[in-house]
């Protein structure tokens, strides 16, 4: 009896080790379950292994090499996932119900991923869908307004990226050896290896944008996450599915909105003859004998719209081509995509890239995945001078675009300025564009590699070594003719500038991972290990007298030698890093994540930082007294604190100084001897340090269809360089000496519903409030900015570089007024000119009346967006907005240079006329006294707030045509309107102004209108 029951059991576990071992091959359909329709894009995979394929258009899905007693794992972005026991089943139908989106995607994290329900700090997560809606040169162009707490300001000049702020500002910036400042920037991950932008990367490229906010999630980057960390993943495969090509493309035009109306000749000659000067009749006279008009009136006839003469419609085009599939091994993508912007200054003036990318992920055995990415990337850029959109700004109309009768100008008879009597300051717009020949090109290899390699059974312990680099070569040349126009608008000799800069970084990565769960315990634990080195070499050069008209021409041989100069330059950064992370939690419910990295940077002469960082959160729908509430489907709190570096300083600032003055001379004998001061300073600057606290909660209400992301965050940067003066007049230096604050709230809030069986929708928001705050300057009470005619103010309890001026109060109204002012009669004012708050209460307005005017900083940045669908139609719409904020009209502020600029519209419609006309805006006459004038005032500080319609987009698809018995491929057409509209009180082409917010000689940023298709086969 022993001996049959011993081998019956040898049989059945014999047939259950065969049954184990049996390979099959598994197809179904993935369907929603609400719909019955088939659901595109599912991820299928082999739990506990890399075996894994999507469905297809039509929602079917195959896999080969699948155990028959193994578990198919099936998950979709918005709803539940679902595991299915194969059991030996060769078809296996899958039908997802709907739930709470995001919980269950998977999110990038800095050397790994997350589900989002583990997450213990703010990333928030940007899909590839909503990237490639527009039409932008740059991904992170496209977020403006998608994400809380990231503020994106846009350039209209073509190939420029943006400025993008995360949680605010809280350095300085770099200062260049120019002497301008660089806004700081984010750090850029893409696929591994680091950027400072991604401008190189095409909207098609992309899979999805992590955006990791707080330092408790970005500290696992040390040094480079002071202002924020921006994930990027390119597209890649899918193992197990047939080869998918995709066409996406798209044609259109901009339109430059929001144009600025300025003074017509009739208008600028009304305030010319108001203000009462000789001159200014003698130049309108000069107009009207020069070019015609009514010499009784001195109106000139001619009336040249400078804006008008400059501005275009320009094109913009887009195409992209991606072929991504694999088989039960090997996974790949393969990607061309081509994009020409033209720009709406109507000179050579457009943005111009070629990229190829490829994608591969290889998995030769159950313990090891190998995989290759490769970005080349050619870009040639022709920029315009955009000194042309100031000087159109500031040119009276009453001179036309070119004469035949000013014989000196060559090659091309532009009319000067100078011809009716207007002063060197004017020069000729559109010959200032004109004559204008910029043209850069950047070639980038990118290459990255990696191997992962799996120690312990079920993928428990992973092995990962990834090697990334940026090689790029950046080859420019600024050519300027021999050209005449004016006495001051002229060059005798031709000037030809060329540069070449080759840029090699390097990071070589090494990481072990363990995960692994016990009980109610889930833990992962990585280790890691980082070199990186940073390598820039420019050369440079210029000649004069070089032949022009064909590139073939450009080149410093053909000048003249003798007036040729060259130079160079380089740079060498190393780095060395370790770090760790350990996230742990207890029953899906209790979370701890911890980080720590140590820095090591041949940059600095402390050479090593630490950076630690630690994360909690509780799932409270998960305990048992939430479970009878009605409320929320899923709630979470979140606490994190972490620190934070910034390397984006320089490593050190000094000077020594030999000076002579009689202060240190002696008389020996009958004699002077001279005496020397001599002055040496200084300092070993390290990197800023960021101290943030975060606290948030993530709820989901009412059956998924409400999502809720709230947090405050306290971000405190302590050791801001800052350039603090020196005693005794010596001069400034760079030091450690500064804390910034930035603090706020963020919310966002998402609805999706269904109504009926194809009918959806979605209505989503964020707001995100900002205080920012100067903490310490080291003692000092405040620092200046800005120039000594537009000054800025950093002061302890204030913005960083508030403007600080003088506060207009009014404008007098009448002689009255003015004799019972003290400070008008001693300064010999009159009615229309500007009344001044004085400040301390002397009876005087002097520097002591300066107050802060305003800041470039917003304190409430929002985003709207909202979608349906119904069957194969589509429809969405974005907006974006931010308020509390101002900018300075530097284009108004000119005028205390030159009184006979022109006048925007806006100045000469509600000029003071009389008493009670107006009581903010000077008189004519007001206009050249330089009391108004000459004193930066708040006249020139306007709001920055807009409203913005930022993307609106219509498309229809075509699915399952059929001709004779050809299934044609998946069509899809869209019309869409990029900022069609924006609503502002500046007067400007646009309030968005980067840097400070000085709008001087912005490029205005236009409406684009686009016709795409997007063929999917």
């Amino acid at each position: 009896m022993k001996l049959k029951f011993i081998i019956l059991l040898s049989l059945l576990m014999s047939a259950a080790s065969i049954f184990a071992q049996q390979k099959l091959r598994i197809s179904g359909v993935v369907f929603e379950k609400a719909t019955n329709l088939p659901v595109i894009g599912a991820s299928v995979k082999v739990q506990g292994t890399s075996n894994g394929t999507v469905s297809d258009t039509n929602g079917e899905y195959s896999l080969n090499n699948v155990p028959a007693n193994a578990t198919l794992i099936i998950t979709y972005i918005g709803m539940n996932s679902v595991e299915e026991k194969v059991n030996g089943r060769t078809k296996i139908d899958v039908y997802l119900t709907e739930g709470a989106q995001q919980l269950n995607e998977v999110v990038v994290i800095g050397y790994g991923t997350a589900k989002a329900k583990d997450l213990t700090a703010p990333i928030a997560v940007v899909k590839a869908e909503d990237i490639i809606k527009h039409a932008s040169t740059s991904p992170m162009s496209a977020l403006q307004g998608a994400v809380a707490g990231v503020q994106i300001i846009n350039s209209g000049s073509p190939g420029a990226g943006p400025e993008v702020h995360i949680r605010g500002i809280g350095s300085f910036g770099i200062v260049k050896s120019d002497g301008t400042t660089e806004p700081v920037k984010p750090l850029y991950v893409v696929d591994g290896m680091f950027y400072d932008n991604i401008n190189f990367l095409n909207n098609s490229d992309i899979q999805d944008i992590s955006i990791l906010k707080d330092a408790s999630a970005a500290a696992i980057y040390g040094v480079r996450a002071a202002n924020g960390v921006v994930i990027v993943t390119t597209r890649k495969g899918s193992l197990n599915t047939k080869p998918v090509i995709t066409y996406d493309g798209y044609y259109g035009y901009q339109k430059a909105t929001n144009k600025v109306k300025m003074a017509n000749s009739e208008e600028y000659a009304t305030m010319q003859l108001e203000k009462g000067g000789i001159t200014d009749k003698a130049v309108l006279d000069n107009s009207v004998r020069l070019y015609g008009g009514n010499a009784a009136t001195s109106m000139p006839s001619t009336s040249t719209d400078w804006y008008k003469e400059i501005l275009r419609t320009a094109m913009i085009q887009n195409h992209s081509l991606d072929i991504s599939g694999g088989n039960d091994k090997t996974a790949y993508s393969i990607g061309l995509n081509y994009l020409k912007q033209e720009g709406i200054m109507d000179v050579k003036n457009q943005y111009e890239r070629f990229n190829i990318r490829t994608k591969a992920d290889y998995n030769p055995y159950s313990w090891m995945k190998l995989g290759a990415n490769i970005v080349l990337s050619d870009a040639t850029k022709f920029d315009p001078n955009n000194s042309a959109w100031a000087s159109a700004y500031v040119a009276p109309p009453i001179f036309p675009v070119y004469d035949d009768n000013n014989t000196a100008a060559f090659p091309v008879k532009f009319a000067s300025p100078s011809q009716i009597g207007l002063s060197t300051y004017f020069g000729n717009p559109v010959a200032m564009a004109y004559y204008n020949d910029q043209k850069s090109q950047t070639i980038q290899i990118l290459p990255s590699f990696y191997a992962e390699f799996y120690l312990l059974p079920k993928n428990k312990l992973k092995l990962r070594t990834a090697y990334s680099q940026d090689i790029s070569f950046a080859l420019g040349r600024n050519y300027t003719p021999s050209y005449y126009v004016s006495g001051s608008q002229h060059n005798t000799t031709s000037l030809l500038k060329k540069y070449t800069n080759y840029y090699r970084n390097w990071i070589l990565d090494n990481t072990l991972t363990y995960q692994d769960s016990f009980g109610k315990h889930n833990l992962t634990a990585l280790v890691g290990q980082s070199m990186r080195s940073d390598n820039y070499r420019n050369l440079w050069g210029q000649a004069s007298d070089v032949p022009g008209g064909h590139e073939e021409y450009y080149y410093l041989s053909q000048g003249d030698a003798d007036g040729a100069t060259t130079g160079d330059a380089g740079t060498t950064y190393k780095g060395l890093s370790y770090f760790g992370r350990v996230a742990y939690n207890y029953a899906d419910k209790y979370f701890l994540t911890a980080t720590m990295r140590a820095d090591g940077s041949s940059k600095y002469q402390q050479k090593w930082g630490y950076f630690p960082s630690v994360g909690v959160a509780w799932t409270m729908s998960e305990e048992n007294f939430m479970k009878n509430q009605h409320v929320f489907d899923y709630l979470k709190l979140r606490a994190s604190w972490g620190m934070l570096g910034n390397d984006k300083v320089q490593p050190s600032d000094g000077f020594a100084s030999v000076t002579q003055n009689l202060g240190t001379s002696g008389v020996f004998g009958t004699g002077v001897i001279p005496g020397y001061t001599n002055l040496v300073y200084f300092s070993w600057l390290k990197w800023e340090v960021v101290h943030e606290l975060n606290l948030g909660m993530n709820g989901t209400l009412l059956k998924n269809r409400l999502t809720i992301d709230a947090d405050y965050y306290h971000r405190l940067t302590k050791k801001a360089v800052i350039n603090a003066p020196l005693p005794m007049g010596a001069g400034n230096l760079l030091g450690n000496n500064g804390e910034i604050l930035n603090s706020g709230f963020e919310l966002s809030l998402n609805w999706q519903d269904k109504i009926g069986k194809d009918f959806t929708y979605y209505i989503g928001a964020n707001i995100t409030t900002l205080h920012n705050e100067v903490k310490s300057l080291n003692g000092l009470p405040y620092l200046y900015g800005g120039t000594a005619e537009f000054r800025t103010i950093s002061k302890v309890g204030e913005q960083m570089n508030a403007y600080y001026g003088h506060k207009v109060i009014g404008v007098y109204q009448n002689a009255q007024e003015i004799a019972n002012d003290p400070i008008a009669v001693a300064n010999g004012l009159k009615p229309g000119d500007f009344k001044y708050q004085d400040i301390n209460g002397d009876k005087k307005i002097d520097d002591n009346d300066r107050v802060i005017l305003g800041s470039y900083i917003p304190s409430f940045t929002y985003g709207v967006n909202l979608g349906l669908s119904y069957k194969k139609f589509d429809f969405s719409v974005a907006i974006s907005g931010v308020s509390g904020n101002e900018i300075v009209n530097r284009k108004r502020g000119n005028r205390r240079w030159q009184s006979d600029i022109n006048y925007d519209q806006d100045m000469v419609k509600n000029r003071w006329t009389g008493e009670g006309s107006t009581n903010k805006y000077p008189s004519a006459a007001g206009t050249i006294n330089p009391w108004n004038i000459s004193k930066f005032n708040s006249f020139y500080v306007e709001d920055g707030s807009y409203f913005r319609i930022q993307n609106v987009q219509a498309a229809y698809t075509f699915s399952k045509l059929m001709i004779n018995s050809f299934e044609m491929p998946t069509i899809r057409l869209s019309l869409t309107a990029e900022r069609p509209f924006t609503s502002f009180k500046s007067n400007g082409f646009t309030p968005e102004v980067g840097g400070i917010g000085f709008d001087d000689q912005v490029y205005p940023l236009a409406a684009t209108y686009t016709v795409g298709l997007r063929i999917t086969y």
